[in-house]
């Protein structure tokens, strides 16, 4: 049954460019289709109120540990997940998603330990949160092949109430970005970010501290 809705989920998307060449009608016809899209895939999560997505598909893994906010804005391809088992492995993961945050087109954001994102922020595209890695740098993990190494986390990724994210950024295991911080496209965030910060480059530093 679900493969049935998703099939004339995807038919309805494809009509209207095929049968009218009115931009108006085809983008009610297509935000029609998300609304449906995002009705459709809510009950995947703990617990999400008044969903909206960008495109189809929305990749989730682990739903039952994700809570979403009110109005939360997910895009196409991006991917949402927490590992509850890995190889023997057992963890407890929470992911939570304030009320009216974005998480852009092919956005991953990975949990096995906790991951918090305030209201109101913004992630652009391709960017990754993810709070573990697999293995450590011991010779006896690096012996191994990637995918059989244990999963390890170094500590919950929290980001604070209206932080914006720029595009291509990589937010790693143990960071806390304070509130209001701007992160610049394409840094890699190693360590924590004090509030009313703007920070860039690889590995991010504050270049600017917004006066209150």
């Amino acid at each position: 049954m679900k493969h049935f809705i998703l099939f004339v989920i995807r038919l309805l998307m494809y009509l209207p460019g095929k049968v009218t060449s009115c931009g108006g009608l085809y983008f009610r016809w297509n935000l029609l289709v998300n609304q449906c899209y995002a009705a459709l895939i809510s009950h995947r999560f703990a617990s999400a109120k008044d969903l909206c997505v960008l495109g189809k598909p929305v990749m989730i893994r682990g739903g039952q540990n994700i809570h979403l906010g009110k109005s939360v804005t997910l895009g196409k391809d991006c991917r949402l997940e927490t590992t509850s088992n890995y190889h023997g492995q057992s963890f407890s993961p929470v992911l939570t998603i304030g009320d009216h945050a974005v998480v852009q087109t092919l956005c991953h954001i990975g949990c096995i330990n906790r991951v918090e994102i305030g209201r109101f922020v913004t992630i652009a595209e391709r960017t990754l949160v993810i709070d573990h890695h697999h293995g450590d740098t011991s010779l006896q993990e690096t012996q191994l092949p990637p995918r059989e190494r244990k999963l390890v986390s170094r500590g919950p990724i929290i980001i604070g109430d209206c932080v914006a994210i720029g595009e291509n950024c990589i937010i790693m295991p143990g960071v806390t970005i304070g509130e209001h911080s701007q992160i610049g496209g394409g840094s890699v965030v190693t360590h924590d970010i004090p509030p009313y910060s703007v920070a860039v480059g690889n590995p991010a530093r504050v270049i600017k501290t917004i006066r209150r």
